[in-house]
């Protein structure tokens, strides 16, 4: 029985889905849907790599095309996005992804350990108003759950736009020896936030932020032994 948590994201639909985007959810999201009561791929990846919270899929749809030989995961309970990214999902795709259409703190006490290659959480809900900060998602308690079903030697990329928010994912990852810092501003003033490392994809929240002229941190961590 699964534990009831405290919720870390937003609304799971906005706007009422046009009729394309309904037919992809209805049709595709049942032959990708991730069971972790069975097993996760058909056939066994090279590697399988991890994003919490796609939004609307551009970031994942251009990992799976830029990397043919990796499989991802993706997880989103927001229903506009999952059916937004099947919407552009390629058939010859289908094998290589799994949706996880809920709070992904679930899926990680199912998934077997050091599973994943690479992890990616990408401009997370930042509840900004101070009384809902206890609903960030990156907490300790949260990264040990995730840190145990990453591989050793994995590397997780986190970013966000939110200076506070910042200041907590380094209050909780710079000093854990268990997460070897690789990138990241030294600072949560966004006066030290340098811009897009390379090779890190940009996402659509990421065009958002900096078309309002917000800067954005970029934080790369590997996973220590």
């Amino acid at each position: 029985m699964q534990q009831k948590l405290l919720r870390s994201y937003g609304r799971r639909k906005a706007r009422k889905l046009r009729d394309t985007s309904q037919k992809a959810y209805e049709e595709i999201l049942p032959l990708i849907k991730l069971d972790p009561t069975n097993k996760y791929f058909e056939t066994n990846p090279q590697e399988v790599w991890l994003e919490i919270g796609f939004g609307g899929g551009e970031h994942l749809l251009a990992q799976l095309d830029q990397n043919p030989t990796v499989s991802m995961i993706g997880c989103e309970p927001f229903m506009n996005g999952v059916a937004k990214l099947l919407s552009h999902l390629r058939a010859e795709d289908y094998g290589r992804l799994r949706i996880w259409h809920d709070d992904v703190r679930y899926l990680l006490e199912e998934c077997p350990p050091s599973y994943f290659s690479r992890a990616f959480i990408l401009f997370p809900d930042p509840w900004p108003k101070k009384r809902h900060h206890h609903r960030r998602l990156i907490t300790k308690e949260f990264m040990e759950n995730l840190r145990k079903t990453l591989a050793d030697g994995a590397f997780l990329h986190i970013a966000s736009d939110d200076a506070s928010y910042v200041e907590q994912i380094q209050s909780v990852l710079y000093n854990d020896p268990k997460f070897i810092l690789c990138e990241g501003p030294s600072s949560h003033n966004p006066q030290s936030w340098e811009p897009r490392p390379p090779g890190w994809l940009a996402t659509r929240y990421e065009g958002k932020a900096l078309e309002k002229g917000k800067k954005c941190a970029y934080m790369r961590f590997k996973k220590g032994r």
